[in-house]
């Protein structure tokens, strides 16, 4: 009888049983317990180096003892120099590690020493002695090797009622810090005591070692610094070792313990060992065990790792055949479930991009509906789908203009609370009709049409129901309410499309008009001089203009600009540009003139835009032309046949730019028959499907063939030059003015 267990007991069969797991179950405990030993080896190595740097401070702090109480026995009352000398060799004797005391009066000078010293010393350069008398109780200075013996001196304060009295200095015998230390060293350790600089200065069990052994390593960097360290990586002579580092208060020095690892390490590896032998032996139950129970397990879960691997690989939907009945089987299942939710999230999400991809793609709402609309359909499955807008004033529903509607909904207008979308508009929530005879009471039209079912959400911005979008089905269909919820979300990336292409429609209409208002007609006639302008907008109306301005005594100002930046800003500064250009003209001011007091003005709030503006004054009875730039492309002036056309450049920056700007005035002549053609950058910058721009020479070019042409062909030819070779709509603005002395008068 084949016994079937359940996923919970064949898991935990596995867990206990499988050899990788309990292998990794093993190796993990294994390097935790081993660990768990080295830091017990290393926390005992810490201990032996505190231990030491205590046993250093106590020794220190009996010397500093020892130096107070005969400094303070020598300065309570008069004692005559061989009386003080009598003491210290008394204390020298009790205390073999003081190699020399000195007592110093509270000035500096040397007053008594034991033994007595064969010359006079320095104490004002004594590093021990100076810290004393700058206030510090007691202070040592750096250790001094005297015959191959570490010693150091301590100099201790003593002191009557607050005051420095005198300084007691003593010279230690360091090699005494054996006779304190070690205190539980085993035999393989040793204690190494280094200075500040870390150099030894006393070792324990090996005094050969080299002195700067210790230097390099960052344990003992971290203990001079103040705290404490474990020393790991340290060798010498092919040994590695293990050991810490303690810091020495008072002192700035290290107490160090350092141990072989093969003799610190010992009995924590013949403890891994003996519990390496338990986990091999559980491994190999555990792999007879596996062997038998791992091919009913591994099939199913395979066959989830295949199915897995595909969803990965982008086969959305994928399934998995698992005919049991444990829970092997339900996890099939819901692998399957989810399979199936993930394609239809992912075909969501596809579709919500598809559509904001549709929203962002123009901002004019002729081109942005059908596309709009299109996707919303294509990704609800539905046959057909409409929008509706509200329109001002009356309130109705209507289908804009130019949009080709489906079924029934072309030419309709609907009262709010008429048929399905004029329902959903008045009461400002979804609407779902799926029944046909319901949908022929609500909306007869579309039953007409072939529509079995319908849904339809308001368009809201702001709060405000601005239309309606409803998608429709030729057979029979129930929209889910899941459906309901995506076509909600459908109608804000639509909604708002709507609205930011509104926005845009009515600045451009606005700055169309603004931009209408400075335009001179197309033909202008004046004595001795005739003019040919032509403007074309781009898909955002800029900021060009020109203008001809008839000034006293029959001279005439001709003026063409290029505003930065598009819209309703653009399209105000080039009205401001252009009034105010009018005004600082008429009483014929030099063109440069013109130029400083209009760039004067702009220059206070045109809030980083600039203008690029030519101006010149010709006065027909001479042909004098006096003209004045502000970074404007130069005029193309064409004269004879034999002359080819020349550019009528002057030096200038920008309008708008830089407050107090000078410009400069050129001068030429124009005689009758000569023509001048003024353009901006929207002429010679237009690109052609390569990117290649038009350029100022083909310009010049067009015009040698144009020089006895009349004024309107010659500004048309241009023009319908530039559009052949952009193929496209304009970039940017395009305009050409055309000027001709017709005669002096």
């Amino acid at each position: 009888m084949r016994i079937r267990l359940g996923i919970r007991g064949k898991i935990a069969a596995v867990i206990l049983i499988c050899m990788i797991p309990v292998l990794i179950l093993g190796g993990l405990l294994f390097q935790s317990r081993n660990q768990g030993r080295l830091e017990i080896v290393q926390r005992g190595h810490r201990d032996l180096a505190r231990a030491m740097a205590a046993d250093v401070q106590m020794f220190l702090a009996g010397a500093v003892e020892a130096e107070r109480t005969a400094g303070a026995a020598v300065t309570s009352q008069p004692y005559p120099v061989s009386g003080i000398i009598q003491l210290f060799a008394a204390i020298r004797a009790k205390n073999p590690s003081f190699l020399s005391l000195m007592l110093i009066d509270a000035a500096g000078t040397e007053v008594a020493a034991s033994p007595p010293q064969p010359f006079t010393l320095n104490l004002a350069d004594n590093p021990a002695v100076g810290p004393v008398r700058n206030g510090k109780e007691w202070a040592a200075g750096p250790p001094v090797w005297v015959g191959g013996h570490p010693t150091l001196e301590v100099a201790t304060a003593i002191r009557d009622k607050q005051k420095l009295a005198a300084v007691v200095l003593g010279r230690l015998d360091l090699g005494g810090l054996r006779a304190v230390m070690p205190r539980g060293l085993g035999r393989a350790a040793d204690g190494i005591i280094v200075d500040t600089t870390g150099r030894l200065i006393i070792d324990v069990r090996q005094p050969a070692r080299a002195p700067e052994a210790l230097q390099g390593l960052g344990a003992v960097r971290t203990a001079l610094a103040g705290l404490e360290a474990t020393l790991e990586g340290y060798s010498d002579g092919g040994t590695g070792y293990l050991g810490a580092a303690a810091p020495i208060a008072g002192l700035g020095w290290a107490a160090i313990v350092v141990e072989p690892e093969s003799s610190a390490l010992v009995s924590a590896r013949r403890a891994a060992a003996q519990e390496m032998i338990t986990v091999l032996t559980a491994v190999a139950v555990g792999l007879f065990l596996a062997w038998v129970l791992g091919a009913e397990l591994s099939a199913p879960i395979l066959a989830l790792v295949r199915g897995a691997r595909a969803l990965g690989r982008g086969n959305l939907g994928t399934r998995v055949a698992l005919r049991r009945s444990d829970e092997l089987g339900e996890l099939g299942n819901a692998f399957n479930e989810m399979s199936e939710r993930l394609s239809r999230y992912v075909t969501e999400m596809n579709a919500l991009q598809a559509v904001s991809d549709a929203a962002l793609s123009t901002v004019r709402l002729g081109e942005l509906l059908p596309p709009l609309v299109q996707q919303v359909g294509a990704a609800l499955h539905a046959d057909a789908g409409l929008i509706w807008f509200v329109e001002e004033g009356t309130g109705d529903l209507v289908v804009p203009a130019g949009f080709n509607g489906a079924l029934a909904a072309k030419g309709r207008r609907l009262r709010r609370g008429q048929g399905v979308a004029g329902r959903v508009a008045n009461d400002t929530r979804p609407l779902v009709v799926s029944d046909p005879a319901r949908l022929g009471t609500l909306d007869p039209a579309l039953r007409r049409e072939g529509a079995f079912s319908t849904m339809a959400v308001p368009l809201r911005v702001g709060g405000r129901v601005i239309g309606v979008v409803q998608v429709l089905s030729q057979r029979p269909r129930e929209f889910t309410p899941h459906e309901v919820r995506l076509l909600e979300t459908f109608a804000d990336r639509v909604a708002l499309a709507v609205d930011n292409a509104r926005a845009y429609e009515r600045e451009r209409e606005i700055a169309g008009i603004i931009q209408q208002t400075l335009l001179p007609p197309r033909r202008v006639e004046l004595p001795g001089l005739a003019v040919a302008g032509r403007y074309l907008p781009s898909r955002e109306v800029g900021g060009d203009f020109y203008a001809v301005l008839p000034l006293d005594h029959g001279q005439v100002g001709l003026a063409i600009a290029d505003v930065s930046g598009k819209g309703i800003p653009a399209a105000t500064l080039s009205a401001r540009a252009r009034y105010l250009l009018e005004a600082f003209a008429q009483d014929g001011r030099r063109p440069e003139v013109v130029l400083s007091r209009l760039n004067q003005a702009l220059a206070a709030d045109t809030e980083s835009k600039f203008v690029s503006l030519f101006y010149g004054i010709l006065n027909p009875r001479d042909g004098a032309l006096l003209f004045a730039s502000a970074g404007h492309l130069p005029p193309l002036l064409v004269r004879a046949p034999e002359d080819p056309p020349r550019l009528l450049e002057a030096p200038g920056l920008l309008l708008g730019v830089e407050p107090g700007t000078t410009y400069a005035m050129s001068e030429t002549r124009i005689r009758p028959g000569d023509l001048l053609v003024l353009f901006t950058d929207g002429i010679t910058e237009a690109r052609n499907a390569a990117g290649e721009q038009f350029g100022e020479q083909r310009i010049s070019a067009l015009l040698a063939t144009l020089r006895d042409a009349p004024l309107d062909e010659v500004a048309d030819r241009i023009m319908d030059a530039v559009a052949s070779w952009s193929g496209n709509g304009p970039a940017d603005d395009q305009t050409v003015v055309a000027a001709r002395m017709t005669s002096l008068m």
